[in-house]
């Protein structure tokens, strides 16, 4: 097994202070970074006899044109490198916000094509936003503005109605007008007011969502990259050959990525077995893949085994299709209709080793995607394409500048932890306190292997009634921060 490259990786540090900005290589090196990448040799790396560097070609071009051209028309030469990076569209800090701008000013530095990857195959949950507000003293408010199933990803939603967006923007403004920050408001209304306009184009609730950021982003610099919902993308012949590669032996594969899941675990000294994802497992010793089949609207695991020269293919509730292993397995997987996601370690392969010279991460993204370097790595014989990290801290005015201001961030960050950890915190835990913290972690690691349904909601439900139970004891230090 090739060695991960976890440990030489550096660990990405959130910036503390509002205004500091973390890019990693820093933003004088990436035009090396960038030159190196698209110099790489892939050797014999191939997609189902397809060799990788003709892959990419077909890839760049499907996308490209599924993206169409810049509102302005101003394309870059067809040869320039591919710069990409890819996020839910849902409600973002400032952090992830970031890594747009420097999209656009990547592109324009280098003479790039950009491409964001809107990643609508997403399940988030509620879609809302977590709003600041005044009643005596500084408190969150949470709104939501769609209450999404867990297992419903954002590409099977419909943008919200007229009423509801409204309501939801009169319930934020309503908060902000607490905190007398004019500023903030008008910003907020010119927001809406925008979302407002691109509500009725917007097919889905992905890509309202995607259009209003956009629109919004546009008054300070106008995007230099192109948008693609990764759904568009995943029903192509191209993603389709990239599945049924990574399916042709699907217990392999399946052991090759636990395999160095465990090893970053190992590395990192991570107790969840979910952490950053969990394991593929089996269902009546079928393996589980890293793809989603989406059905009616929901979706759910795949399964695949490999029989002579067949892939069989099954959820939980039956089998779905049986394909030829070979090439000829990509028109009839179109053929099914299937609709095939991927999963995030699948997701950000395809676009690094399949398309982009160079990919923008978060922080999340860029601790987990060591795991898929190293997958990618043993599962085709060659370095990944490289990737940057980027992100920022933006605060709003509402502490003050300073070192009060500083000091006050602390403690909410203290008061937030002795809520949700209150057993760091208890100097010597009663038998009934280790009771619970026992059964605390007993359900987290339940939790971790349960799908999305009751069963999950109810031990999520426990966890909090133990935490409550577990800070009773601290009452008096919360009391005083």
């Amino acid at each position: 097994m090739t060695a991960p490259p976890s440990e030489a990786v550096p660990a990405y540090k959130v910036p503390e202070r509002s205004g500091e900005v973390l890019i990693d290589p820093p933003l004088d090196r990436i035009p090396a970074v960038l030159a190196a990448a698209r110099s790489a040799a892939y050797g014999g790396a191939q997609i189902l006899g397809t060799p990788l560097v003709e892959f990419r070609s077909q890839v760049r071009r499907r996308a490209l044109s599924l993206a169409g051209p810049l509102p302005d028309g101003d394309a870059p030469a067809a040869a320039a490198p591919v710069i990409a990076m890819g996020h839910q569209p849902v409600f973002f800090h400032p952090g992830v916000w970031m890594k747009f701008f420097l999209l656009s000013r990547l592109c324009a530095d280098a003479g790039a094509t950009g491409l964001h990857l809107i990643v609508d195959s997403d399940a988030s949950g509620p879609i809302g936003a977590h709003v600041p507000a005044r009643d005596g003293r500084l408190i969150r408010r949470s709104e939501t503005l769609v209450d999404l199933p867990e297992d419903v990803p954002l590409e099977a939603c419909p943008p919200p109605s007229a009423e509801a967006w409204e309501g939801f923007r009169a319930r934020i403004r309503a908060h902000l007008v607490t905190l007398s920050l004019p500023d903030l408001l008008e910003r907020f209304d010119a927001f809406a007011e925008g979302a407002g306009r691109v509500r009725a184009g917007a097919g889905t609730l992905a890509m309202f969502m995607a259009a209003a950021r956009r629109r919004y982003e546009a008054g300070a610099l106008p995007p230099r990259y192109r948008e693609l919902a990764f759904s568009a993308l995943s029903d192509t012949p191209e993603f389709r050959a990239f599945v049924l590669h990574l399916l042709q032996d699907p217990d392999a594969f399946r052991r090759c990525y636990n395999a160095q899941l465990e090893d970053y675990r190992r590395i990192h000294r991570l107790r969840s077995s979910a952490n950053p994802f969990p394991n593929l497992g089996e269902l009546d010793g079928v393996p589980e893949t890293p793809f989603w089949v989406v059905h009616g609207g929901r979706r759910t695991d795949l399964y695949a085994a490999r029989e002579g020269d067949r892939i069989r293919l099954r959820t939980a509730a039956g089998a779905i299709a049986d394909l030829p292993a070979g090439a000829a397995g990509v028109a009839q997987l179109a053929a099914s209709r299937l609709r095939l996601r991927p999963k995030a370690i699948t997701l950000t392969m395809f676009a690094r080793l399949c398309m982009a010279d160079l990919f923008i991460h978060g922080i999340g993204g860029g601790r987990y995607d060591r795991v898929t370097g190293a997958v990618i790595q043993e599962t085709f014989g060659c370095p990944p394409p490289p990737y940057v990290v980027a992100t920022a801290t933006l605060l709003l005015p509402l502490l003050g500048q300073g070192q009060s201001a500083e000091d006050a961030r602390a403690i909410e960050r203290r008061l937030m932890d002795l809520q949700h950890n209150p057993e760091r915190y208890l100097p010597a835990p009663s038998d009934a306190q280790r009771r619970l913290i026992e059964e605390k972690w007993r359900l987290i690691r339940d939790v971790e292997a349960m799908r999305p349904g009751p069963e999950r909601r109810a031990a999520t439900h426990r966890i909090r009634e133990v935490n409550t139970l577990l800070a009773a004891s601290l009452a008096a230090e919360m009391q005083r921060l």
